[in-house]
């Protein structure tokens, strides 16, 4: 009689059990899944992304990512630097004169990249001013015995700051110092031949060497400098650069400071589809100076 009573209370206790099993099945399925979930959106989220903006084709090799933060997408990838701007020297024009001068002008300048690092600079330029002299009373000439009321006799006037220019033309190799998104800085030597000018002004016949200027010549003429560049596009940057300008007039040497700003134009393209500098690689282009 007692095992009758029992048996209804047994299903519903099972019925019971069962709905409580499914229940914490279904709830640990739930948890499994939203732990899935957040595990994919984080490591969704730590994957690393690339600028390129450009779209360079990075398999091959030709994208250079530049450095945080952000800035110009400069690649230094470019075949040609042309540069122009305003030049400036302090010189002296003489092998015995105490005054310097000081020489403004212009500077024009071509390189021709081979690879990242190292390019070859082609480079004129031109200064121009006044110079101090050795003292010459009346111009050096003795006064010609003059007529009465003949003004035109005495005017023979006193030689002081006479116009000089000087011309150059160089090249030689240079280097590449560091490259960064917003900035690169470069080294070069260059070696040709300079022109000076020291006869320009009018002298009243006088002889530029008696007044203590070195006569108009050429002569060898040499610069030893630097360069930073800061990047205001991928094409065009702002130059300022500082040299030590070698000369040998009247077989002297001199060395004379120079400087010079100005805005500088970037052209063509590197080869570097593979993955390393173009300077490394047997074959360059050089029949083509524009290859792609």
């Amino acid at each position: 009689m007692n095992l009758f009573r029992f048996l209804p209370r047994a299903g519903t206790r099972l019925k019971l059990g069962v709905y409580l099993c499914a229940v914490l099945m279904a709830s640990s399925m739930l948890g499994l899944a939203q732990s899935s979930s957040d595990n994919g959106s984080n490591s969704g989220s730590t994957t690393p992304t690339i600028n390129n903006s450009n779209a360079h084709n990075v398999s091959a090799g030709n994208y250079i990512p530049p450095p945080l933060p952000s800035g110009p997408n400069v690649y230094y990838n470019h075949r040609w630097d042309i540069y122009a701007g305003a030049a400036y020297t302090n010189f002296l024009a003489g092998p015995a004169l105490l005054q310097r001068s000081n020489l403004g002008g212009w500077e024009a300048a071509a390189s021709y990249w081979l690879g990242w690092h190292w390019g070859l600079i082609a480079d004129a330029r031109q200064y121009i001013g006044t110079s101090g002299v050795f003292p010459n009373a009346n111009g050096g000439l003795p006064i010609p015995p003059c007529p009465p009321f003949e003004t035109t006799c005495y005017n023979n006037p006193t030689v002081t700051g006479p116009r000089i220019m000087q011309y150059y033309f160089m090249a030689g190799p240079e280097y590449r110092m560091f490259r960064r998104a917003k900035a690169s800085a470069t080294f070069h030597t260059m070696f040709g031949n300079a022109w000076g000018i020291f006869d320009s002004a009018h002298l009243t016949g006088l002889n530029v060497q008696t007044i203590g200027l070195f006569a108009t010549q050429w002569t060898f003429g040499g610069a030893i400098g630097s360069t930073f560049d800061y990047n205001y596009s991928p094409r065009i940057a702002f130059r300022i650069q500082s040299e030590l300008l070698l000369t040998h007039y009247g077989g002297t040497a001199q060395q004379n400071f120079g400087f010079s700003v100005g805005p500088i134009f970037r052209l063509g393209h590197l080869d570097t589809s593979g993955g390393a500098s173009p300077s490394k690689r047997k074959h360059w282009h050089l029949q083509d100076p524009f290859h792609r």
